[in-house]
């Protein structure tokens, strides 16, 4: 797809030669960027598929688009799966941004027992929506993460669709330098680390202790760079 074509967001690609209506977040980045109609614009719905479309309106009013064609997706690598204890807005929005950059498939917020309960709001997804978007677009991804949250600890723990779910703490054994393929699950602590019975009760559901080699760090600094490694150690094992 050319290079040239500006990137607007829509919930949902549309089929083929129908039309759909901007948000008003998108027309005013259309606007922002000058577009007028006629113009030849990228869709993206986080799904990994792409739209050639064509800008028919931009006004005061919003804007709107018409479909040429609907491009499936690339081939996604192994999925990445981030849980990440509540923390503060500013760090949530930190970790959102950069899992978008990594390429993680999905980012939710667990509610642990050293976790403030206003860290674990519900309200802090629409906002980190907006940034999710915001980070796909500008690093051009086709993709970006799924948000969910908060959840309960036991409830996170019972993720059994990834072959290799790893908890992150400082006295577990070395983060892992290859994976298999078959996706991974990630789950950064609080600020105050795991208690005694929630480092049993993951051990006990599957959940493999994992330690960054940088030794204890923020969390925020934890989610960044686990996703780094697990995704160089998904892409050795591929290569094996």
């Amino acid at each position: 797809m050319p290079a040239f074509r500006a990137r607007l967001l829509v919930s949902l690609l549309p089929a083929g030669g129908e039309k759909t209506r901007l948000s008003p977040e998108e027309a005013a980045h259309a606007r922002a960027r000058r577009l007028r109609p006629g113009d030849a614009v990228t869709l993206l719905d986080g799904s990994g598929r792409q739209a050639r479309a064509v800008l028919t309106r931009l006004d005061a009013r919003g804007g709107e688009v018409s479909v040429e064609e609907v491009l499936e997706p690339q081939a996604a690598g192994a999925p990445i799966a981030l849980f990440v204890a509540g923390l503060r807005a500013e760090r949530l929005a930190w970790i959102a941004e950069k899992a978008t950059e990594l390429g993680a498939a999905s980012l939710s917020i667990v509610q642990t027992a050293r976790t403030q309960s206003f860290r674990a709001s519900g309200k802090i997804l629409e906002r980190l929506e907006r940034i999710v978007r915001e980070a796909a677009k500008q690093c051009e991804a086709d993709r970006w993460p799924r948000l969910s949250g908060p959840a309960g600890f036991e409830d996170a723990l019972a993720e059994e669709s990834f072959s290799h779910r790893l908890i992150l703490d400082a006295s577990g054994a070395k983060f892992p330098a290859k994976l298999p393929d078959g996706g991974v699950a990630l789950l950064v602590g609080p600020e105050g680390g795991w208690t005694e019975p929630e480092m049993e009760s993951a051990v006990s559901r599957g959940w493999t202790p994992a330690a960054l080699p940088a030794g204890k760090l923020r969390a925020e600094t934890a989610a960044v760079a686990a996703l780094v490694l697990a995704r160089a150690a998904l892409e050795r094992g591929r290569r094996d």
